[in-house]
């Protein structure tokens, strides 16, 4: 007879895994985006962790674009697929590794990476030649929660969250569905605990003061387009600023490498960065 109504647990080492990386060939990314200034740039974060990461500056920058990456992300191995994302539209770009990821130190945990976050976007905001400008801040995947936990704590210009859910009480049923029928039998329920639990972006949507792009893959297998649409639906932001992109044809790492997202992300700056950023001066 099988065991059923057990559950399984998932904590945050199932998400938060750090990964190193080699260095960042500098040299090779200034030849590939010649209209930037790329910069190595440090960050001191608590507990004597020291953050590494990417400045990539222009003349014609319009807006500062702050990203946090997903689990898989380090800056040494992304950063020009971020870039590339980026490229047609006129803002800066920062890219910082995670503590305990790519070039970073620290141990990662997940409440770390979100006060990292707030650290982070400080030290972008007090930057002459960052903050000046407005500031939107893009996470990805684990980072969409640093993201939101930035909106959440800081007045942004803009919130970008991709691949994102509601919560992860939500996105761990998700999970439990995607399982086969005899392991669904065996268990009855999948919970996030300690630092996973009660996390998400389904409370930060509803208070935001902010204009947000919410964007997914339609292909998503991970977060599917349903918590993108849970998302946008909840979203409050002034002047009802929001909007919402599914990518057809890309899955969770590739919604961002499109023409759609490209169009959608210049129009977000153009539209409801900037010119909400004018009309309120």
């Amino acid at each position: 007879m099988l065991l059923a109504g057990c559950t399984y647990p998932i904590r945050e080492h199932n998400i938060v895994i750090p990964r190193t990386a080699a260095p960042v060939d500098l040299a090779a990314l200034r030849g590939r985006f010649p209209d930037h200034r790329i910069e190595a740039m440090t960050i001191d974060a608590a507990g004597g962790a020291l953050l590494h990461g990417l400045r990539f500056t222009r003349e014609d920058a319009l807006a500062t674009l702050l990203y946090f990456g997903g689990n898989g992300y380090t800056v040494a191995r992304f950063a020009e697929r971020s870039a590339r994302a980026y490229a047609e539209v006129p803002v800066n770009i920062v890219l910082v590794d995670h503590r305990g990821y790519g070039a970073s130190t620290g141990t990662a945990g997940l409440d770390a990476l979100l006060a990292d976050a707030l650290t982070v976007h400080d030290h972008v905001r007090d930057d002459a030649r960052l903050g000046g400008l407005p500031l939107i801040v893009h996470g990805h995947s684990l980072g969409s929660f640093m993201a939101g936990h930035v909106a959440a704590a800081r007045r942004l210009d803009g919130l970008v969250l991709e691949g994102s859910v509601t919560t992860t009480e939500d996105w761990a049923t998700h999970l439990r569905s995607r399982q086969p029928l005899w392991a669904r039998m065996l268990v009855r329920r999948v919970a996030p605990e300690g630092a996973l639990a009660g996390k998400g972006n389904l409370g930060v949507v509803a208070a935001l003061d902010e204009p947000v792009l919410i964007v997914a893959g339609a292909d998503d297998a991970v977060t599917p387009p349903r918590f993108a649409q849970a998302l946008f639906d909840a979203a409050s932001p002034p002047g009802g600023r929001k909007r919402l992109l599914i990518v057809s044809g890309r899955d969770h790492m590739s919604a961002t490498d499109s023409p759609a997202f490209r169009r959608a992300l210049a129009a977000f700056v153009a539209s409801d960065v900037v010119a909400a950023g004018r009309a309120a001066n």
